[in-house]
């Protein structure tokens, strides 16, 4: 009897093994940033939707350091969190609930100064991201898109209009035409002064 029931045991437990882990469904972070000109702080912030069901989430943001100083990072969201900024240009995010997270909320807000002289864009990327829900199963989480990852630090300049390739000729013949016309008329005065004369 021992010895059956030692079997039934073992093959209970080989069926839990194989019984494959499914990945949650897929979580997209919003991401906004915000730049205040007047004195040069840009602002990046992280939410997700309502009914994420977010237990875990850890992820490095990576941001370029010749435009950008990191200056504050403040969690929104988790029962515990870290950050490590050992790295420059690198952002490292650690966040835990006790519960998960199933309300829209606003996970982190990252603040940066911009630094003199910076130009162009600022763009940021998200590396080994890595989330799971209540049941332990990993969710395929991402960060925004490529137009909401970037942001533009100048404006930027005008772009001349280009004179057409024609327009030097017609400038050619007006000035042609000009100049004959001023001949004629030329030409009548004396003609009309000659007449008088006679």
């Amino acid at each position: 009897m021992k010895k059956v029931l030692s079997v039934l045991i073992s093959m209970l437990l080989l069926c839990t093994l194989c019984i494959p882990t499914f990945a949650a469904d897929a979580v997209s972070a919003e991401v906004k940033t915000a730049l205040e000109k007047d004195n040069g702080v840009l602002t990046l912030t992280l939410s997700v939707p309502a009914g994420t069901d977010l237990a875990t989430l850890e992820s490095t943001l990576v941001y370029d350091a010749e435009k950008l100083e990191l200056t504050d990072v403040v969690y929104g969201a988790g029962d515990m969190t870290n950050v490590n900024k050992d790295t420059a240009g690198e952002i490292r995010l650690f966040m835990v609930w006790a519960a998960s997270q199933t309300d829209a909320a606003t996970l982190a807000t990252v603040t940066f100064k911009v630094k003199d002289g910076a130009a162009g864009k600022a763009e940021f990327a998200f590396k080994n991201t890595a989330a799971t829900d209540s049941k332990d199963a990993s969710i395929d989480f991402t960060f925004g898109d490529s137009a909401s990852l970037e942001t533009a630090l100048t404006e930027a300049p005008p772009t001349d209009e280009k004179i057409p390739a024609t327009a030097g000729k017609y400038i050619a013949v007006g000035t042609i035409a000009a100049a004959v016309v001023a001949a004629a008329v030329t030409a009548g005065a004396v003609v009309k002064r000659k007449k008088q004369d006679a």
